[in-house]
């Protein structure tokens, strides 16, 4: 089964925009000269989240026009013109269903390897016609459905990166509020001397 992608947008100047808002929002924190804990705590979180995005803006140069399931293998035809061929057993996918709002559904396209799956590449409902047409396909060829993970690293990582940046925050603030008190009773102490 032959499936192709309707149209050739990609959402490469969506990822774009966001790195430059946040590479903005990074320089003018920098530039109105904040508290350094504010610095050291918003810092990293925005770098992470602009690194994310420009893996995501990597990945939409890359994106996949064409789909072929036979009982053997399933081909993916990139739009560098470059294919990859999985072997149905080390094929795997996932999906994202939203009932209501067919715009967000996408289907991953993932290959086994010894630990993970490696994603090979994902299919858009605005760029595919046949989303749920080719989810069927995979299932007729018993390709495994797998959990689907969305894209980003906010998406995948952020309840756990927020719990790290908040405990980080936290102790920071808590050792700053130390060093000032210890700075104040010192000084208090000169005073009275």
């Amino acid at each position: 089964m032959n499936f192709k992608r309707t149209n050739q947008r990609t959402r490469k100047s969506y990822y774009q925009i966001f790195i430059l808002i946040e590479l903005l929002i990074l320089i003018s924190l920098y530039y109105f000269n904040l508290h350094w804990a504010i610095l050291l705590f918003v810092t990293p979180i925005i770098l992470v989240d602009t690194w994310s995005n420009a893996r995501c803006v990597k990945r939409q140069k890359r994106h996949v026009i064409e789909i072929n399931i036979s009982d053997k293998e399933i081909k993916c035809v990139f739009s560098t013109k470059e294919i990859s061929i999985i072997p149905i057993e080390k094929s795997l996918f996932s999906i994202r269903e939203e009932k209501f709002d067919r715009d967000k559904t996408e289907i991953e396209i993932r290959q086994k390897t010894m630990w993970k799956s490696k994603l090979i590449g994902r299919l858009h409902i605005d760029n595919w016609n046949q989303v749920f047409d080719i989810k069927k396909a995979l299932l007729t060829y018993s390709v495994s459905q797998i959990k689907y993970r969305p894209e980003g690293y906010w998406s995948k990582y952020g309840v756990f990166t927020a719990d790290v940046v908040i405990t980080t925050a936290a102790l920071t603030l808590a050792e700053v509020a130390d060093g000032e008190q210890e700075i104040q009773t010192e000084h208090l102490t000169l005073e009275i001397l």
